[in-house]
This record gives structure tokens, sequence and C-alpha cells, in this order.
């Protein structure tokens, strides 16, 4: 199995370390490299080489993939381009993780170190949670999220498509956040939040932008 990243920034060197330890008991595997339409090269001395740009890129036999783009719109569009070339994703779930019973994990999900996922949570493609993040009982967290570290969701929880969720922030028991929203760092969010919208503090407000 040979592992291409999509991305060349830091989240990718982030999830170049994650993949290492989630596969260092696994001979037959090895991260090839990385991918990207708009590359920032990483050091070659230190990180496997970067292979070209999606676009051009071919896929081999035995080729998994991971997207490693911060920015969950940009994500969708490169797993879209890949997908369509017929790449297969694998998740990524660090060893350190804590998963209750009945958990639903999409494909292409990252879960980073310390992080506790609690009774009958769904997690949808592609989304992308940092470490040490908690999910309550029954909490829905749709696909191409990203979710940033020390983030709380308390039980029952629903969060839609292409959400951002920065560090600490934490969010009470039945809250709901529209497709597109993104919450601020360290934001106590006690309301539910719109679609498209941006929300910072304690407690969360909308922010204008």
């Amino acid at each position: 199995m040979n592992l291409v990243i999509i991305g060349t920034g830091g989240l990718a060197r982030e999830v170049h370390d994650l993949a290492k330890k989630c596969f260092h008991e696994n001979s037959e595997f090895k991260v090839k490299g990385f991918i990207a339409n708009d590359p920032i090269q990483v050091n070659p001395q230190n990180y496997p080489p970067f292979l070209g740009t999606i676009e051009d890129y071919v896929i081999s036999e035995n080729d998994v993939f991971f997207c490693a783009i911060g920015n969950v719109n940009i994500r969708k569009k490169c797993v879209y381009e890949i997908t369509e070339k017929g790449g297969e994703f694998i998740n990524l779930i660090s060893p350190g993780t804590i998963i209750s019973d009945n958990v639903e994990l999409g494909v292409g999900v990252a879960v980073k170190f310390n992080c506790v996922i609690n009774n009958d949570v769904k997690i949808g493609d592609h989304t992308f949670i940092q470490s040490a993040s908690l999910f309550g009982h029954d909490v829905r967290i749709g696909s191409y999220c990203h979710i940033n570290g020390m983030s709380f969701f308390a039980g029952n929880c629903m969060v839609e498509d292409l959400v951002t969720v920065n560090a600490g922030a934490r969010l009470v028991q039945g809250i709901q956040v529209g497709k597109g929203a993104t919450i601020g760092i360290g934001s106590v969010v006690l309301r539910n939040v719109k679609p498209g919208e941006t929300v910072f503090g304690n407690p969360a407000k909308t922010i204008v932008t």
C-alpha cells in the first residue's frame, strides 16, 4: 500500500506523521509522496518527494490517498478530482483514539491523538479531527468538516457538511450547526448556527465579514 498525500503544507506534514504512527507495524505500507495543484515544497531531506500536480498524477497499482488540505472547500474539490480518476481514500485513526460502540466513520477520515468518540457518533467522509477533541453520545458530524484540537461536542450535536470548528470550541448539548459555518477559536456555542454563519466568543455571536 502506497499512500499519496494530497497537499504539501503543514497539514500534509502532520498527515505524514500520523500515517507513520498508524501503520508503523505494517512492512508493506509506505508514504509514496505528495501531490498538489499549488505546491508548497516540503523538504526532500525529511519527507517523501513531491510527485506532481493532482491533474497530472497517474494512479498506480497499490496507490491509496488521503487529502491533507485544511480549507474544506478546496479539500472537496481535490477529493473529487482524485475520485474521478478512480482513486481510493483511506482513514487515518491514531492508535491513541478511544472509540465507543456503534460509531460510524466515513471514508477519508483522520482522527489525531487522544480523541474520544462516544457511543453512536457518526462522522462523514473526508472530515479531519485534530488532537484531544471529545464527542458525546449521538453526535453527528458531516462530510468535509475540519475540527481543530480540544474541541468539545456535547451529546446530540448536529454539524452539517463543510463546517470549520476552530481550536477549543465548546458546543452545548443538541446544538445544530449549518452547512459551511465557521466557529471561532475558544467559542462557547449556546445557540444554533445558521448555514454559512461565522460565530465567535463566549457566548458565541455572529461576526459580520
